[in-house]
């Protein structure tokens, strides 16, 4: 994973700001428990306890004991990677 930047979700600040990014062409909906960007139809929640969750037309994704997101802002993706689970999230274009 070259080309991620790591952010441990106890870093608040820099993931809300790498999803403000991530959410360049979309909208963002902050609150005290968590972030939630919405890029075009597909959407990506992070709350400050570590629990994910994405959903997109033909899928979706929930975890909840993440500890560390991964960004590739160049592709415009996020990364999840929790023990045996792993789940990448792409802003549509």
């Amino acid at each position: 994973m070259d080309d991620y930047e790591r952010v441990p979700v106890g870093d608040w600040s820099d993931v809300t700001e790498h999803l403000r990014e991530l959410a360049e062409d979309g909208e963002v909906s902050e609150s005290d428990e968590g972030i939630e960007i919405t890029v075009g139809n597909a959407t990506f929640l992070v709350t400050r306890d570590g629990r994910v969750s994405a959903e997109m037309p033909l899928h979706d994704f929930e975890d909840g004991e993440v500890e560390v997101l991964y960004f590739d802002h160049d592709r415009g993706a996020v990364r999840v990677e929790n023990g045996d689970r792993s789940y990448e999230f792409r802003a549509p274009s």
